[in-house]
């Protein structure tokens, strides 16, 4: 694989950006000073930005920085990636989910036997409703009850389950499996993420960045992200039948055979001679404990609408913090039920995402970026009515007046025309830019 590619499918990738937000870095870090990548994501410019700088990645999410660490350092040579995925197909904590789930895992077998002849009502009800943990804590369905069959298999499992109901290294599979994945992926996923667990760093980052990769390779959704599940009904109600081939396809792919292609990708990273420290923490908690001069220059990508980007990766998320979260309920028709794409209860509402609270988002990032003696390129991009995409909370405007109030030399250039990607095209709620994008660049 090449260097500096998408490992996940990102809102806002800036992989066509890194020449030009490099070139103004550089324009800016005379004495090759340390570059703070203040949303990091997914690394891509952290990875980019550490072949000349030393590089400080924030993030307030745990899978950026197990991301992060993945791409910056360098790769383990020694390890034998067979020998590995041997050791975790004949874990006994996989054997061990392979047997608790026995009853569900022949269900959804024989309900794939039965997709391929057209009987898709089986497959259909597990992606619809198969949520393990919500039927083992009897939340409701704003669509309806599980079927006599359904139920049955579940209480079979309940039953096998007994004490190991709520594990650590089951969640995956209670949580999301049916849902998202086949649970025997699903089960696969909990199997290498509790392998993981057990090693030290770097191996550890390097075996969750890859089971990421492989879960986003696997996962049966629009656009391969996880802000919900597969809509299966039609306006009326109706199955659509549209959806086989695309659930056959997702639902297939090898678990481990996606994990082994990203394991090489982070295993074979070359060496580099900058330092770098990753740090899992609030934008503004950091840049206002930053001594003056330790970064010279701030590069910060926050988001731009009201669609926190934490909706997209909670999976990913629960995948690095391995635990077992409570879930957010929706109340649909005044009815209390779990949310539909199983969030986290503690998913991040970012600042930048709501309307009254983005300005002083804003605000702080430009203050403490100045106490810290450092400047700033900032990427944003602007909202033009006629595109139909979803409005940005603040203009370019008004990021200018804020950070005007604490630089005196402040200028936005266009790099050129970028396209982020959208995960469904027919939707705006999943698009962040489909626009010019700016950089705005405040000089110390």
């Amino acid at each position: 694989m090449k260097r500096n590619i998408k490992t996940v499918h990102y809102l806002g990738s800036k992989i066509r950006m890194l020449p030009e937000i490099k070139k103004c870095i550089d324009e800016l870090n005379h004495t090759g000073g340390r570059v703070c990548d203040l949303f990091s994501g997914s690394g891509v410019v952290s990875e980019f930005l550490l072949q000349q700088y030393d590089i400080l990645a924030v993030d307030i999410q745990k899978y950026s920085s197990v991301y992060c660490k993945a791409r910056l350092t360098g790769g383990i040579q020694e390890i034998d990636s067979k020998k590995l995925e041997l050791e975790i197909k004949e874990s006994i904590s996989r054997k061990t989910l392979l047997d608790k789930f026995k009853p569900i895992l022949e269900y959804e077998s024989k309900g794939m036997e039965k997709l391929s002849y057209g009987h898709i009502e089986t497959i259909y009800e597990i992606i619809e409703k198969g949520s393990l943990y919500a039927y083992l804590g009897n939340y409701d369905y704003a669509d309806g009850i599980l079927s006599c069959a359904l139920r049955k298999v579940f209480s079979d499992v309940k039953n096998m389950l007994g004490e190991e109901m709520n594990l650590v290294d089951s969640t995956i599979t209670r949580y999301y499996g049916g849902l998202y994945f086949s649970f025997r992926q699903a089960i696969d996923i909990d199997a290498i993420a509790t392998y993981a667990f057990r090693q030290e760093e770097p191996l550890k980052s390097k075996l969750l960045a890859a089971l990421m990769g492989a879960t986003t390779d696997v996962v049966n959704t629009v656009g391969k992200q996880f802000a919900q599940p597969l809509k299966i009904r039609n306006a009326d109600g109706s199955l659509k039948t549209n959806l086989v081939k695309k659930i056959k396809t997702d639902r297939e792919l090898d678990v481990f055979d996606k994990f082994n292609t990203w394991l090489q990708y982070y295993m074979k990273i070359p060496q580099n001679k900058h330092d770098f420290k990753v740090v899992c923490d609030d934008y503004a908690n950091v840049l206002k404990n930053l001594s003056p001069g330790e970064v010279e220059v701030v590069y910060a990508d926050p988001p731009y609408t009201r669609y926190h980007y934490s909706r997209y990766y909670h999976i990913l998320e629960t995948l690095c913090l391995h635990d077992t979260p409570s879930i957010s309920t929706t109340f649909p028709n005044g009815k209390g039920g779990l949310s539909r794409a199983i969030y986290r209860n503690d998913r991040h509402q970012s600042p930048f995402c709501i309307k009254s609270k983005a300005p002083e988002a804003f605000e702080n990032l430009f203050k403490y970026a100045k106490k810290a003696q450092a400047s700033v390129v900032l990427s944003y991009s602007p909202f033009d009515k006629a595109s139909g995409v979803t409005p940005r909370l603040l203009s370019i405007e008004e990021i200018l007046q804020i950070a005007r109030k604490y630089y005196e030399k402040v200028e936005v250039i266009s790099p050129g025309q970028f396209m982020h990607s959208r995960f469904n095209k027919l939707d705006n709620n999943y698009e962040i830019n489909y626009e010019a994008e700016r950089l705005i660049i405040c000089r110390k």
